[in-house]
């Protein structure tokens, strides 16, 4: 008797759990499986879904392969499908390699959350992964992608990076990509997601969309530092060069709205800092233009060297210019 009541109370169960999700949309490979409570989030979502890959499609197309779109319609449910997440972590993962993404309903979420934003963003994932390698995409530029194409833009606005810049929080690119995990599963918009968006914005206006998309593709066949070379003309270092330069802009004009007390002095303290880099410039260009004098000085009235080569090689103390000068760079 008792066997047959667990067996009722679980058969009840799963009627009722398929009951709840029996209701489904399909249009091509999009598929959204809803509860009958969520109908009008599902259309929603379906009609999202279907702009955003036809607005990407000319760079990141769907394929045949089907996108399944599942909206949780309890907390519950949603955990089940995001196992590993604190209650209340996130509102969306996706599993790219599967096309799969879980969101929860807009019923579960606070009135400020962006429903359509999080199936954007959870499909440039799926579309990433369908249209790069993975091993060769880097973790910061997928994530950067996903928020450019959403058009999440606060995660990244001026007076983050700013504060982020002047409490020393930027993060080195060589740990960039671990400060992620795996794309689809994110925790919440941190420093590290800030900088993947501010990153990725600054090499599109560098590149102009014809070849950034170029470098974003290339991924599939070549490493992200491949790529950046054949199709963008400079390497990774020259790249987050580049962009560090570039923040100074960014935090002053951070500063300036924040419209508070830090405001002057993040000022004071860009100005102090762009000055110390252009004494450094002018101090790099002097010894550049005293070295090309030099050069031309010894073409014009070669010196005679201090020893023969035969003394040089003889001499196991000898100070060779150019090779014990050398030194190994940062790697990145």
């Amino acid at each position: 008797m008792r066997r047959l009541v667990v067996i009722i109370l679980l058969a009840a169960a799963l009627l009722s759990s398929w009951a709840a999700h029996a209701a489904m949309l399909q249009e091509g490979p999009l598929i959204v499986e809803y509860a009958a409570e969520d109908e009008d989030a599902a259309r929603r979502a379906m009609r999202e879904l279907r702009e955003a890959a036809a607005e990407f499609a000319p760079r990141l197309p769907l394929g045949t392969q089907p996108v399944n779109v599942f909206i949780a319609p309890t907390v519950a449910a949603f955990n089940r499908r995001a196992p590993g997440f604190m209650p209340g972590q996130v509102s969306g993962v996706a599993d790219p390699e599967r096309g799969i993404i879980t969101v929860k309903s807009p019923r579960l979420r606070g009135a400020r959350a962006d429903f359509l934003g999080t199936l954007r963003h959870e499909l440039v994932h799926v579309l990433v992964a369908r249209n790069t390698k993975d091993v060769f995409m880097p973790r910061w530029l997928n994530e950067g992608l996903a928020m450019f194409m959403a058009k999440e833009y606060q995660f990244a606005t001026p007076m983050t990076m700013a504060m982020m810049f002047f409490e020393n929080r930027m993060i080195a690119y060589k740990d960039l990509d671990s400060a992620f995990m795996n794309p689809g599963q994110e925790m919440e918009f941190g420093d590290a997601y800030a900088q993947a968006l501010s990153l990725t914005r600054h090499l599109y206006k560098r590149l102009g969309p014809d070849r950034f998309w170029q470098v974003v593709l290339a991924t599939r066949t070549m490493s992200f530092g491949d790529a950046l070379r054949q199709h963008a003309g400079f390497d990774v270092r020259d790249f987050w060069g580049g962009y560090m330069r570039s923040l100074w802009l960014v935090v002053l004009i951070g500063a300036m709205a924040s419209g508070s007390f830090f405001a002057p002095m993040a000022v004071l303290t860009i100005v102090a800092w762009f000055s110390v880099r252009r004494r450094q410039r002018k101090v790099l260009d002097g010894w550049e233009r005293e070295e090309r004098e030099e050069s031309l000085r010894n073409l014009v009235d070669p010196k005679p060297p201090l020893m023969t080569w035969e003394e040089a090689l003889d001499d196991d103390t000898t100070y060779i210019p150019g090779i014990d000068d050398e030194e190994e760079g940062d790697r990145y």
